[in-house]
């Protein structure tokens, strides 16, 4: 089951799984003061794709109900 998460992550957002894969890796003992920087922006970074990916959705979903609507309205076969 993981694995189909993965294989279904990578096609969906190929660039926010790679720095997830990246932030996973990380080993927190081992952070420094600098590197925690980096994190932060790695951490924003994901934030902002995945608001991305909410838009994209939303647009989607309006837009499936745009078509269905005038789907609905012009059909020809309505008695």
């Amino acid at each position: 089951m993981r694995e189909h998460l993965r294989r279904l992550a990578r096609k969906v957002a190929p660039g926010a799984y790679a720095a997830l894969v990246k932030v996973n890796k990380l080993d927190l003992d081992a952070i420094e003061a600098g590197s925690s920087a980096d994190l932060v922006l790695k951490v924003a970074e994901l934030e902002r794709q995945i608001f991305e990916l909410r838009q994209e959705n939303r647009r989607v979903a309006e837009l499936y109900d745009l078509v269905f609507a005038r789907l609905q309205e012009d059909n020809p076969l309505k008695a």
